[in-house]
């Protein structure tokens, strides 16, 4: 990168590109096990599940199932 810019070498945007790079290559592996289908699916059950027990807890009735008298 600093082949390109006129001026003195300034290695900090090197170093940077570096850093960034050695901590991509850490953390990649970890994210892809991590969110795995089947983790995935897991984890978008659980959600659904604790979202369809608070909607059935409140007990609210709709619009759709009230009587008009």
């Amino acid at each position: 990168v600093n082949k390109f810019s006129k001026g003195e070498d300034n290695h900090e945007w090197d170093l940077l590109a570096m850093r960034f790079l050695s901590i991509n290559s850490i953390v990649d592996p970890w994210v892809f096990a991590i969110l795995r289908p089947p983790v995935l699916r897991f984890m978008r059950s659980v959600l659904c599940c604790q979202v369809t027990r608070s909607s059935q807890d409140r007990q609210t009735p709709s619009p759709t199932n009230t009587k008009l008298e």
